[in-house]
């Protein structure tokens, strides 16, 4: 009983329930206090009644009926949306009474709750691993990897392996300075090419936060730690380190003729990306929004077969400062401006040609980190001392091994130089011989002998 309660102990519990009634009626409680010789304040008149039994209601844990308190002539009924137990600290909360759902907080709905949540994450556990089991996919022999894929990995492997674990970090793990690629958006693209190909699985031990809550559940690429599914001989997966050595042993060996198209193909994407990035990263330094993506991939590409690296990035400096005075020049908006550097940078470059300009190396230029993705493709493979930066990209693919016309056995048995197939179709004419494979469609056209 609280010291409340005590003050109604000259009363019966007719005359209680008689003063309740008289208080809810709406009488002035100051008048009822001096009729009924009750000495409090009339605002804690309220507080001395005793809680009402709830009939159909009882406590889980002692067994004894709730209680609920009397409403207040005043209150709203939001807030009285509880009963409780008089023997311990168990409260229960009517749903609906309220636009927030309250749990009781005594010590043994507590260790429920935490009981079911750990019931409930070993079932959601038991579901990850069945349904992101590794044993379900057969590992992919090395060999078998294009050369695209082989410098996306090892390029993966050189920033994010954790040699200890077996495993790959996931990708929203800082890594400092390093990275894979020029940007979060071509980062996200190879490691979801990689997962699409089967070369990176998701390990179903990652925390049990980078997944879904579904029945079936969903790895998070972001958040999700990852196991090299390659193989470098028979069925077991190797370790990321003796993968890392073989990846560096096979590109090391310099590039062959059958990866031309495929390594073209890369130092152009590398290179656009690696121009965007740039500018993204002096627009956010100086505080510019960077929302010509579009366009400026446009003029990375036209400028790319006119321009070194190096050079179309000494133009890109100059067009976001070239913005700046033009924000102060002409108060215009920062987007306004900023949309105005790849125009520029073509501008210049159209000029640069013209009046055949000499681009310095700049410091701002040598002190950004280089990606993994450029280290592996210009160093490892194809040795290049100026990593790609000082000379038109034309030149580094021109450098690139050619296939040969054909390829002939003693027997006189032509092959596809696009795929090795020997499985051909030979059309032999006056000035030029066609070849047609027949596994990859392709069509060569060689001159007659």
């Amino acid at each position: 009983m609280s010291d409340f309660e005590a003050k109604l102990q000259h009363l019966t519990a007719e005359q209680v329930e008689t003063l309740y009634g008289e208080y809810i009626g709406g009488e002035k409680v100051a008048q009822l206090l001096e009729r009924y010789a009750i000495d409090l304040p009339p605002s804690s008149l309220i507080k001395a009644f005793p809680p009402v039994p709830c009939a159909t209601l009882c406590c889980p844990y002692c067994h004894a009926s709730l209680y609920e308190r009397r409403k207040s002539k005043t209150a709203s009924s939001r807030q009285d949306n509880m009963a409780f137990c008089k023997t311990c600290a168990h409260r229960h909360y009517f749903p609906g009474r309220a636009r927030w759902r309250r749990d009781c907080a005594c010590p043994p709905c507590l260790q429920a709750r935490q009981q079911a949540r750990l019931e409930q994450q070993a079932q959601q556990r038991k579901r990850i691993q069945e349904h992101w089991c590794l044993t379900k996919r057969d590992p992919v022999p090395l060999h078998s990897l294009s050369i695209t894929c082989k410098l996306q990995l090892m390029a993966m492997l050189e920033v994010r392996m954790d040699s200890q674990r077996g495993r790959l970090i996931p990708a929203e793990q800082p890594t400092g300075d390093a990275r894979v690629s020029p940007c979060a958006a071509m980062d996200a693209a190879i490691l979801q090419a990689l997962h699409e190909d089967l070369i990176l699985l998701a390990d179903p031990d990652s925390p049990q936060d980078a997944f879904s809550d579904d029945p079936t559940p969903k790895a998070w690429r972001d958040k999700v730690y990852w196991v090299a599914n390659v193989s470098l001989e028979g069925r077991q997966r190797a370790s990321l380190s003796s993968l890392y050595r073989a990846l560096h042993e096979a590109l090391s060996s310099g590039p062959q003729p059958q990866w031309r198209d495929a390594l073209a193909e890369l130092i152009k994407t590398l290179s656009v990306e690696e121009v965007c990035a740039f500018i993204a990263a002096r627009c956010a330094e100086h505080g510019l929004p960077f929302e010509a993506r579009k366009k400026a991939t446009e003029v990375a590409t036209q400028l790319l077969g006119m321009h070194a690296l190096h050079a179309i990035k000494s133009l890109a400096n100059t067009a976001v400062r070239g913005a700046l005075a033009f924000i102060a020049r002409s108060r215009v908006t920062r987007l306004h401006a900023s949309n105005t550097i790849p125009g520029n940078m073509l501008a210049m470059a159209e000029r640069a040609v013209r009046e055949q300009w000499q681009f310095n190396p700049c410091n701002y230029d040598s002190n950004t980190p280089r990606c993994s993705l450029n280290r592996v493709l210009f160093d490892v493979l194809l040795k290049q001392d100026d990593h790609g930066m000082r000379r038109k990209i034309g030149e580094y693919i021109e450098q690139l091994p050619r296939a040969r016309a054909s390829t002939t056995t003693s027997a006189g048995n032509r092959f596809c130089t696009h795929c090795g197939s020997g499985l051909v179709h030979v059309q032999h004419g006056p000035k030029e011989t066609i070849v047609n494979c027949k596994d990859c469609m392709a069509r060569t056209f060689l001159a007659a002998p």
